[in-house]
């Protein structure tokens, strides 16, 4: 399966879709820059940017990063990178606002879009993996519970003393639903706003790492607004 070079790209995906893994496999594959907006606020945070201290100036106050400071960062980043090269961007667009935004900046360049790729799983699945995934407090690999024994390991393997397994407040089943009701909710309006310009394609994101992955290639390939099987 022959890729072409310098694609454009959206990822979307709820907690637990297995984004993460997909987009690295993809960054290997397409040899695209991969742009995470978690990623990009904790550089500008750590390195104490311009728009770093603008964002900490509402994150100390308790309030939500405005739309232009996020946007600016991911702007940058993207101009950043050769047009040959191509980039996929994951957390970002979040809403109607961020995609709009995204949409103007690259036209000024005479860029666009190449596909938004939604990885779907079903919300019982979700649940189910990721109030199952415990992690070491040391080394942060990730685990889940003993199929046999419905227990977390007892400690680490990576670890040498044996790092303590927990589970994070966000990964119990009440907040994992809560999580994913708000991904849906944010996310929906974004996904149409793709879908009416024919980019989106949905893949099924339950089954093998490796199956999800040759989907979501084949959805590079394909038409628009399919389902990939």
């Amino acid at each position: 399966m022959t890729m072409p070079t310098g694609l454009k790209l959206v990822l979307f995906g709820p907690p637990g879709a297995g984004k993460g893994t997909q987009a690295q496999l993809l960054k290997e594959r397409l040899g695209v820059e991969h742009v995470s907006s978690g990623d990009l606020f904790r550089h500008h945070l750590s390195n104490g940017t311009e728009l770093g201290e603008l964002a900490r100036g509402y994150m100390n106050r308790g309030a939500l990063v405005p739309d232009a400071i996020t946007i600016g960062m991911v702007i940058d980043r993207i101009g950043q990178i050769a047009d040959a090269d191509g980039f996929m961007l994951d957390g970002f667009p979040r809403n109607t606002g961020q995609a709009q935004a995204l949409e103007s900046a690259l036209h000024e360049r005479g860029q666009q879009i190449d596909r938004v790729i939604h990885i779907r799983v079903a919300d019982d699945e979700l649940i189910r993996r990721l109030s199952n995934r415990y992690i070491c407090r040391v080394c942060q690999r990730p685990y889940t519970r003993d199929a046999a024994t419905g227990a977390p390991p007892e400690g680490c393997a990576d670890c040498p003393d044996g790092g303590d397994i927990y589970q994070r407040d966000d990964d119990t089943s009440e907040a994992v639903a809560n999580r994913i009701a708000v991904y849906h909710q944010e996310t929906a309006p974004v996904l149409d706003f793709y879908a009416a310009r024919g980019l989106l394609a949905n893949v099924p994101g339950e089954g093998a790492v490796a199956t999800v992955n040759e989907s979501v290639l084949r959805a590079l390939e394909g038409n628009a607004d399919e389902v990939f099987p």
